[in-house]
């Protein structure tokens, strides 16, 4: 059996990746987390540790030999650590990225090679973290030789979470509000590209990832296989919620913030962006493609989040 650990949360991205390892059967499928929730069903172990821990999180990273590391949650300066630690006694590295790298793109769909640059005002929305991150394994790929591939996920929606809303963030009174028929602001006419990722196509993806020994040193989008308006992502959420079409109104950014004052302005900045990438390098080398319609997934999702009261059927 092929020896996998996954670093990080065990619930939602981290839940979908687990299930299509343990659902292979090639598998033995450890988590490295906190323990703070109970470990998925069907893993091999839960080993419990804070990587800010730097001695223990050594030590569980040199507890057995790993074929396959998958990490969702690390930070430019814990893949250094990972890298120094594990030098070249692991078989393969699949780190999951973001195509919040690519900022505001100037080229759409947005390819694997574009050139990144780090945000420096407040008009720049990059993930400047993602590109540290993405820089930290690529370095280490050519100077070092270690086995990293990246996985650039799309903003990711299923059951486990509140999909991203109209705003930039996940705030569930913006799904209250269109349950209720009530008007939706939107910001810049609606007009941004959204390209909503199934967490369940992304877990996927790194199954298929692992798989590929010819992944290594390698960067994929990872994300749906289409981009749609922000104004008609929130017409498809009335769909699935049965409401009638919502009555849309178009204001500022700055209107926005004025009305919500606790949303998320960096989160309405890259939303008011084009999140558009071209997925067809991980279609033709790994074999990947997206397989739950859209508007299914958020029929499923929608209805996870009546099960668990964070909608009001009633309104």
């Amino acid at each position: 059996m092929i020896n996998v650990l996954i670093i990080g949360g065990n619930r939602f991205l981290g839940k979908s990746i687990a299930e299509a390892f343990i659902g292979d059967g090639s598998f033995k499928v450890y988590e490295l987390n906190r323990g703070t929730r109970p470990p998925n069903a069907g893993i091999t172990a839960q080993i419990k540790c804070d990587k800010s821990d730097r001695a223990e999180f050594a030590k569980a990273l040199k507890s057995r030999t790993w074929d396959i590391v998958i990490d969702t949650i690390l930070k430019a300066d814990d893949l250094e650590f990972v890298i120094e630690t594990l030098g070249t006694g692991i078989g393969h590295f699949i780190h999951t990225g973001s195509i919040g790298v690519y900022g505001d793109a100037r080229r759409i769909p947005a390819p694997e090679w574009l050139p990144l640059s780090e945000g420096d005002n407040v008009e720049d929305i990059v993930f400047n973290d993602k590109i540290a991150q993405d820089q930290v394994l690529m370095r280490a790929f050519h100077e070092k030789r270690f086995p990293a591939t990246i996985l650039r996920m799309s903003n990711v929606y299923g059951p486990g979470d509140i999909p991203l809303d109209g705003w930039g963030g996940r705030d569930p009174v913006f799904f209250q509000m269109l349950r209720d028929g009530k008007t939706i602001p939107l910001p810049e006419y609606g007009r941004a590209l959204l390209q909503p990722g199934h967490v369940k196509d992304l877990g996927r993806a790194f199954l298929l990832a692992a798989k590929k020994k010819a992944s290594v040193g390698q960067v994929y989008n990872i994300g749906g296989d289409w981009s749609l308006m922000l104004r008609d992502y929130v017409r498809l959420l009335a769909k699935v919620l049965n409401t009638p079409a919502p009555n849309l109104e178009y204001v500022s950014q700055e209107e926005l913030v004025k009305r919500f004052p606790n949303l998320r302005v960096y989160g309405l900045r890259f939303v008011c962006q084009h999140m558009c990438s071209d997925i067809t390098k991980a279609e033709r080398e790994l074999g990947w493609k997206p397989g739950i319609p859209l508007e299914t997934g958020l029929r499923e999702n929608i209805e996870w989040m009546f099960e668990k009261g964070i909608l009001d059927p009633k309104g």
